[in-house]
């Protein structure tokens, strides 16, 4: 994957246009090693995750969970703390993006990322001076570090944005003795990404001629097709945008129009290259090195690489010593006829000579150095005795060689064993630590932080948890179009029917009985054990968020004035089922007739029986079974599995449960897309 400088231009600048000057930093996280998200927040418009990271950024619509802090990011924290985002810009000709903040206090800092090569991230004062790097550089042209002040790398092209067709032809002309084609050519001297230059000579419908070959309407053309692309592409006109897919059907780049040379087959389309970058983006970030324990797996790797080079020097030592030891007992044993002496007495030597067939068996030859004879061996150099030669004493001298090699081979193996022992502790505290895999939190509507379930007529039911969330659902997301409704017991929740009044209730009688049920049964009355309960609906206009003159209301009530319109005798009794929202899984809760019509199976539950924990864990046991003889995806059966039981005594009523034998609902699911049965 490789993000072009054309198409963070385009990033860029979108992020620019949300992030508006009253949004600021509220929160920044750290997701792996490599990625990190900082949270703007707004006084009156949603909150943007915008994501920065080494295989991109975006403002993202995921929720990741977040890895402890490290000591760099707290420090960043605290000093873009309620910072503001005031520029953000991409270095020309290179893929390189800066980002300004400026604190509170009028203090300048810089978070700057780099894609190219293993990608960087830095943190840097207003000076540029490196207060923090994901990966320290020391390389010939730059040295990169904590401390050291920032700067980029040579420019390798010229900059294609700025560029005109004057300078563009002089280009050309000036380099027409390469003798390349027109493709490689815009490669080696422009700053632009290939698949750019593919798609502009395409566009151009002229041959890949080499440039020398090019008459000046051809260079005219290519101009006008590659600054037309560039500038499309940089501003968001004209965009296809699309993911393409491998051979095993996974992501592995994106463009934002739609390669010419790429098989339809292969082509994931989106209608904005900010959902395509988000989504690919995520993917490389869920599958990149299984990201668990990144530093214990670090270790391991470099250990492992140690033991590897041991293990090469050990067999080089053994390999030497017995090479020395052979040649050193084959003089011995042909000492009487074997001279070294040859060498010195005569400039022609026959290559049948034995002492010279002996040199070539183990490749050993004779050196003269500042006038005297050595013999070279494995790249050992022996001193021969001019005078004598005498071979018992070089073959002693060998053999003594070869005994110090073997001595440094314990030396290797105390070292080797220290390692292993190393090796295994970090593999023990790897195996002992679960891995601390990303994970995309659940991105939940608003209305998932209530009681909430859409009725048999599609509409929807929003109820308080306690008296806090019973007020904030009257103060702040009832509107005039709402019914509200409350049971008829001490320590009842509201309910919320949105958009009721815009019909009669006679039209939605099924869904004012069905939230009646609801109400009652997520009151007081189900921890009572009662089988049947009253509740009632009112107008919003009924009811009165302040207590008259004199008088006192508790946290999350309320006064209703006028008629109560009643549901009586009123059946105790609930369902939870499996559901999906926009194909994401999830258990709702709430009157069986309801749920029964969106769920692909329930299971519905009455009071009494077991306590809400020992519940909690058999409906998700229950379910678990249930997926797994109905044959359900291996990724349903896997969610239900990692299902939290908190988050089921979350969605049931306060009490006990008698649980009822689980059954199919009416949603039919064809994996990989959800429709409901007639």
């Amino acid at each position: 994957m490789a993000i072009s400088e054309i198409e963070l231009r385009f990033l860029v600048n979108n992020i620019k246009q949300l992030i508006d000057s009253v949004y600021y930093v509220s929160n920044i996280s750290l997701i792996t090693k490599n990625s990190l998200i900082i949270k703007f927040h707004h006084s009156q418009k949603n909150d943007i995750s915008l994501l920065i990271s080494t295989y991109g950024i975006c403002v993202t619509k995921y929720k990741y969970s977040i890895l402890e802090d490290n000591d760099a990011l707290k420090k960043i924290k605290i000093e873009l703390e309620r910072s503001k985002l005031v520029d953000a810009f991409v270095i020309p000709g290179e893929r390189i993006i800066q980002f300004e903040f400026q604190t509170i206090r009028g203090t300048k800092y810089y978070i700057i990322l780099e894609l190219f090569g293993h990608g960087n991230i830095m943190f840097c004062d207003d000076s540029f001076k490196i207060l923090n790097i994901l990966n320290p550089i020391n390389v010939r042209h730059r040295t990169l570090r904590t401390g050291l002040k920032y700067f980029p790398p040579p420019s390798r092209g010229v900059d294609p944005l700025t560029i005109n067709i004057d300078d563009f032809i002089s280009l050309i002309r000036k380099n027409e003795f390469e003798n390349i084609d027109i493709k490689r050519w815009l490669g080696r001297n422009l700053s632009i990404s290939k698949k750019y230059i593919e798609l502009a000579v395409h566009n151009a419908d002229i041959p890949n001629k080499k440039v020398s070959d090019l008459s000046q309407s051809e260079i005219k053309t290519v101009f006008e097709e590659l600054n037309l692309l560039i500038k499309n592409i940089s501003s968001g006109v004209g965009l296809d945008p699309c993911i393409i897919l491998d051979e095993n059907n996974n992501p592995y780049d994106i463009s934002p129009v739609i390669p010419n040379d790429v098989d339809a087959d292969h082509i994931k389309r989106y209608d904005s290259y900010t959902d395509a970058i988000d989504d690919l983006i995520n993917y490389n970030i869920l599958h990149s090195s299984n990201i668990k324990n990144s530093e214990l797996e670090k270790q391991i790797e470099t250990i492992k690489h140690d033991l590897e080079e041991q293990q090469k020097a050990k067999d080089l030592v053994i390999s030497k010593s017995n090479k020395l030891r052979n040649f050193a007992s084959k003089l011995m044993q042909q000492s009487s006829i074997l001279d070294f002496g040859i060498f010195s007495r005569s400039s022609m030597i026959p290559k049948e000579h034995p002492m010279c067939t002996l040199l070539n068996e183990f490749d050993a030859k004779i050196l003269d150095l500042k006038g005297k004879p050595y013999l070279e061996i494995m790249s050992e150099k022996v001193p021969i005795d001019g005078e004598s030669h005498n071979i018992p004493k070089i073959s002693s001298m060998l053999f003594n060689i070869a005994k110090e090699m073997e001595r440094g081979l314990i030396t290797i193996e105390e070292s080797r064993a220290k390692l292993l022992e190393q090796l295994e502790k970090i593999q023990k505290q790897k195996d002992k630590k679960p891995g601390a895999q990303v994970k995309i939190l659940t991105n939940k509507e608003w209305y998932e932080k209530y009681r909430w379930f859409l009725t048999a007529d599609d509409m929807l039911a929003i109820g308080g948890r306690d008296s806090s969330s019973n007020s904030v659902l009257i103060r702040k997301y009832l509107t005039e179009n709402d019914y509200v409704f409350h049971a008829e017991v001490h320590g009842s929740p509201f309910f919320i029917l949105k958009n009721a009044n815009n019909k009669s209730a006679v039209d939605i009688s099924q869904s004012i009985q069905e939230v009646s049920q609801a109400t009652v049964s997520f009151s007081r009355s189900w921890k009572d054990g009662l089988s049947s309960a009253d509740a009632y609906w009112v107008y919003p206009y009924q009811i009165k968020k302040g207590a008259p003159t004199g008088q006192y209301l508790p946290k999350g009530a309320f006064i209703i004035e006028g008629k109560k319109n009643f549901v009586k005798n009123l059946e105790i009794k609930m369902a939870i089922g499996l559901s999906f929202i926009e194909e994401r899984p999830l258990f709702i809760t709430g009157p069986q007739s309801a749920i029964a019509k969106r769920s692909v199976c329930l299971r519905p539950i009455i009071p009494s029986g077991y306590d809400v924990v020992k519940a909690s864990k058999k409906i998700k046991a229950d379910f678990v079974d249930f997926a797994i003889k109905n044959e359900f995806p291996e990724s349903i059966t896997t969610y239900l599995k990692n299902y939290s039981i908190d988050e089921i005594v979350r969605i049931l009523p306060v009490g006990q449960f008698k649980l009822l034998p689980i059954v199919n609902g009416g949603l039919k699911h064809e994996f990989g897309r959800i429709v409901k049965n007639n």
